[in-house]
Order: structure tokens, then sequence, then C-alpha cells
């Protein structure tokens, strides 16, 4: 039996080297099967030497296992080929599926070998060499290596890397996974054991080896398309229909017992990671794209109109464009990121502000310099104002029905603040426009071609008439608020110039006269507000009827109370302002000035909640004491 030894562990090579591993699998448990007898008995009877003799014994052990170095050789060819089988399965399973069904056979019975081993007595001191061998194990293990191999190569290169790469590297690993699984399903479950599992272990190993791929992307400086490609993929393509819950092999794996591939802790870190991301890239996008705009306000062109005709900024537009695909690309990756998106646009969008209104500053002071440039300066502001009222609906969008983050509570009310900031300012500087050309026209008034009948305030008139063309482009509400503020202004223009002037009345006649100009006036700024699209003069004509009293009244003495009634209806009316106006009269005296004064003192009213001022909106000049020396003298 001795000599056979040799010539069956060549026999046996050769049956490996060849792939006929039944009866190379057969050989090598003759060889292992007699080994392990004569081992056996050589720790249970010695029959070669004295069993007390244990040097002896162990060189007679010794001996043995030289003569029978070639099994155990033999036993780990074996297992190598069985385990390249194994790494390329799929492919042997195509050309020679019995191949691989043999290499599954000799493996579960070199199991069974494991598992009898076990079962042998506990304090039993000699085991058979090489046991266990846990072949089944290194079967899924090379398995693995090879599922690795097919469906994680080729690698992602970074060299030249773009977004558009990874996203197509994850498209075609999708791919390689979904081929992988169904060709498991078909061709490799046949041959072997139920009992394997084999779909749900090959999902497994493909789930760690993209958990780690993944991972290796992540450490790289993703710009954030890439990271979204990578979320977008992990959070709705992995686990959907696509990818892992393919109709083909979804009775087989529980995408929910293979979790994300990604931790949840590491997710909630690169969901916060493309939050600033995106928030970083927005912020330039955003300044280069004002430049762009700000060139734009410059340009000899009329700003864009939308379909109703108002002017619209292209600024505006395509900034709420970006913002709210944004928000929509969050959104499609779960509440969490979006609600993360949406502050930071939120942010952004009070940043984006605070750059529009200097750069409106920084418009102003270029027309100011030169009042005919830029060409279309108005046509731009009203563009402006209007792209406003469309952000404030993007912001309304933005923020959740019911709010529950306090951070929404936070930043919503403080960019709203700052969104109005923003309009008025481009407002203020649209009436300024209007404002600049009527100031020298409100100069002669009062003045005696005025009184005498000068067609002064008609010409004021027609120029508001005339501007109400701009007007019309505004959207509503804001159309509303700029007729409001052109009446404001026109009431303080006016006021202003009776207490600016110098003007006197030199008898009753002209006091009458005055007040009968005043009230003319006061019809044709209604009649002239009414053809701009205010429905009702609410400030200008009633406060322009309330100062003409002044100089209707015929008897002095009957000052107190009719300045008494003017402070009922304009309780911000200061002591000055009605001085002031007293000395257009010509005929209030030193002693009815100050009864004037102490009626004033004594009914102090308290402004209501729902009344504007006005009047502290008019600075009265201030005037010398009458009892002051020349200023000259007081050097």
């Amino acid at each position: 039996m001795s000599a056979e030894v040799p010539t069956m562990i060549t026999q046996t090579r050769d049956l490996i080297e060849n792939q006929h591993l039944l009866d190379a699998h057969v050989n090598l448990r003759k060889l292992e099967s007699l080994r392990d007898d004569v081992l056996y008995r050589l720790q249970k009877v010695g029959p070669l030497v004295d069993p007390t003799d244990d040097q002896a014994n162990a060189e007679a052990t010794e001996l043995v296992q030289q003569f029978f170095t070639g099994v155990q050789g033999l036993s780990e060819e074996l297992a190598h080929t069985l385990f390249s089988l194994a790494r390329s399965a799929l492919g042997v399973a195509r050309s020679d599926p019995s191949l691989l069904v043999s290499a599954i056979r000799i493996i579960e019975r070199e199991e069974f070998l494991d598992v009898e081993e076990t079962k042998g007595p506990v304090l039993q001191p000699w085991k058979p060499p090489g046991r266990p061998k846990h072949w089944r194990e290194q079967f899924f293990h090379a398995l693995e290596k090879g599922v690795y191999e097919r469906v994680m190569k080729p690698e992602l290169l970074w060299e030249n890397f773009c977004a558009t790469d990874l996203a197509k590297h994850l498209k075609e690993l999708q791919g390689r996974v979904v081929e992988e699984l169904q060709s498991v399903c078909s061709v490799l479950v046949p041959c072997v054991p139920p009992h394997y599992d084999l779909v749900r272990g090959v999902a497994l190993m493909c789930h760690h080896g993209i958990a780690r791929h993944l991972r290796d992307i992540l450490n790289h400086d993703l710009p954030h398309p890439a990271l979204y490609h990578v979320l977008s993929w992990t959070m709705t393509v992995y686990p959907s229909e696509d990818m892992m819950g393919h109709p083909n092999f979804s009775s087989e794996i529980d995408v929910s017992e293979l979790g994300p591939p990604i931790p949840l802790e590491m997710l909630e870190e690169q969901l916060s990671r493309y939050a600033r991301s995106m928030r970083a890239c927005l912020s330039q996008w955003i300044h280069k794209a004002l430049e762009v705009e700000y060139s734009d306000w410059l340009r000899d062109q009329e700003p864009d109109k939308d379909q109703d005709g108002f002017f619209l900024s292209s600024f505006q537009h395509i900034v709420m464009q970006m913002l709210m695909e944004n928000v929509q690309l969050a959104a499609a990756l779960g509440e969490s990121l979006e609600n993360r998106v949406k502050t930071a646009v939120l942010c952004e969008m009070e940043n984006c502000l605070v750059w529009l209104r200097e750069a409106l500053v920084k418009y102003g002071i270029e027309h100011i310099k030169d009042r005919t440039y830029p060409t279309y300066y108005t046509q731009y502001l009203l563009a402006i104002i209007n792209g406003c009222c469309a952000l404030s609906s993007t912001i309304s969008q933005l923020q959740p029905e019911e709010s529950v983050s306090n951070i929404f509570k936070k930043v919503t009310p403080c960019l709203q603040t700052s969104l109005e900031k923003t309009q008025k300012k481009a407002c203020h500087l649209f009436l300024d426009e209007l404002q600049t050309e009527l100031q020298p026209l409100f100069r002669e008034i009062p003045s005696r071609p005025w009184l005498t009948g000068s067609d002064i305030v008609r010409v004021i008139c027609d120029k508001m008439e005339d501007f109400s063309q701009y007007l019309c482009k505004a959207r509503a509400p804001v159309c509303q608020y700029l007729l409001m503020q052109t009446e404001r202004m026109v009431t303080i223009e006016y006021v202003r110039a009776l207490i600016y002037s110098k003007f006197v009345c030199r008898s009753s006649g002209e006091r009458q006269q005055m007040a009968h100009r005043m009230a003319l006036d006061a019809e044709e700024l209604s009649t002239a507000l009414q053809a701009m699209g205010l429905e009702e003069s609410t400030l200008c004509v009633p406060l322009i009827h309330s100062l003409q009293e002044l100089f209707a009244l015929k008897d002095p003495s009957l000052l107190s109370l009719e300045v008494s009634g003017l402070m009922t209806a304009f309780p911000d009316i200061s002591d000055d302002h009605v001085l002031a106006l007293l000395e257009l009269r010509g005929d209030v005296t030193r002693d009815l000035r100050c009864t004037v004064l102490s009626t004033m003192h004594r009914q102090a009213l308290t402004l209501p909640d729902d009344y504007r001022p006005i009047f502290i909106s008019i600075p009265v000049p201030s005037r010398a004491p009458s009892f002051c020396l020349h200023p000259s003298s007081c050097a």
C-alpha cells in the first residue's frame, strides 16, 4: 500500500489539472483516510515503538507526515481549483455547469466531514491534519471576489474628473449589478443547494462592495453636482425597482434587510456637506449673475417684458429659476435635504438682496452724475421692482406651510424685511426721478405769478400724468404703493414750498386770493392723481384744503380754533410748521402767535396707531429770533 501512495498522488494531481474533480476528490479522500488512519493508530496503540517513549512516538509521527506530505499539497491544489471556479462561477455555469456542480458536491462533502469531526469526543487529543477545512466559507469568499471584480470594475478615473463621468460610472455600476443578480438567479442558483440562499448572498456581496466603493468616492473632494449624483443614486436608484428591488429577483432579496449602502450617520453628514457646497456655489453664481445684470442696466436697450407687458429683470428671473431648481432637486432626495437646501437658499437670497441694494446705490450715483445716463434708468428700476414682487412669491413657496423648524421661523421674516428694503430702495430711486423734475416747479409756489393765475400747477400735473406711463408698468400691489408714495411726495413738496417761501400776503384780498388758488391747486392735483390711477386722494387734497382754511379765515382771532382743527386732522404738525404757515398771512401779531402756540400746547395729541406722519418728513427752515443781532455782529 505504501508503494501506491506516490503513484496515487501523481494520478490525483493529473486529475485535478484535467478538471476531473470528482475522481480527484475520491483519490484525495483515500489518501487522507490512509494517512489519518496511520496517524490515529500511532496515537492510540503505537505498533512500531513503545508507546511510553514520547520521543520515539513523535519521530514516528513526523516520518508518517513526511511520507504523506504530498496529500496536503493535493488538498490545497484541489481547493485552489475549486475556489478559482467559484471566482468565475458565472462563466463556468454557462460553459460547463456540470463542472461547477461537481465542485459544489466536493465542497459539501468536505463541509460534512468538518461537521462530523466536530461531533467527535471532546476529550480526544488527536485531530486529523488540515481539519476543519471550511471550504464552503472559502467558496463564498472566492465567489465574493469574483462578484466584486465583475461588478466594481472598471475603476473610476479621477484625472480630468467631472460630474458627468461619475453619473455615467454609477449608471454602468447599476447595470452590472442588475445583470449579475439576474445571471445568478438564472444560471447559478440551479447549480447549488437551496440552503446556499445564493441570490441573497450575492446581493449582500454586491451591497458590501458598493458600500466600500461609495465611501472611497465620498472621500474625494467632490463638486456639489457630483455629490448630488452619489446621494441620488444611493437614496433613490439603489433601493428602487431599477436596481436592488428589481422584480426579477425581488422575491429573493429583502431591500430593507440590505439597508442603505451608506450608514445613516455618514448619509446625514453627506447631506449637510451637499447643502454647504451647493450654497457656496450658489453664492458665487449669484455674484457673477449680478455683475452681468448691472452691466445690462447701463446698456442702451429696454429691459425685457413679460407676457403682460410688465418690465422684468432677467436677474431675478434667473435667480428664481436657479433657486427653485436646487430645491426641487433636493426634494427628490427627501424632506431632510429639502429643508437643508431651502434654508441655504433663503440665506443666499438675503445675501443676494443685500448685494442688489448695494448695486442700486451705485446705479443711482451713476445717474446723479449724468441725468441722461443710463438711457433706460427708470425702466430698469421698474424691472427690479417687479422682480422683487416675483421673489416675494418665491419666498412663500420655499417656506413650508407648517414650518416646525426654528431656522425657517428666523430666516423668513428677516428675508421678507430685506426684500421690502430692496424694493423700497428701488421705489425711492424711481420716485426721485419724478421729484427731481417737480422740485424746480414747486419753488414757484407761492408767488405773485402763481397768485395771479400762473399755470405752474398745470405743468406739474402734466409731468405727473406723463410719469404715469411708467407706473402702469409696475405690478400690483407695488403700483398702488408707488401711487400713494407719489401723492405723499407731491404733498410734501407742496407744503415745503409754502413753508420755505418768502412770499407774504399784503392784504386780506391776497389772502382770499391765495386760499382760492390753493383750492384750485387741490382740484387739479386730485384730477392728476386720479388720471394716474389713484382712486381717491386721502392725503394731498385733504391737507391742502385744511391749510387753505388758514388763509381763507378773515378774522385772525379765530386762528387758534382753525389750528386746533388742523392738529386734530394732522396730529404730527409742530409749532414751527404752524408759525411758518402763519407767516404767509402777513397779519399775525406776536401776541396772536403766542395764543396759537398756547392752544397747541394744551391740545398736544398722541398719534393714532393707524396714522402715518406727514409733517415729520417736512423740515422747517431755522428762523433767527426777532431780538437777535445781525449775524455779522455776532462775530
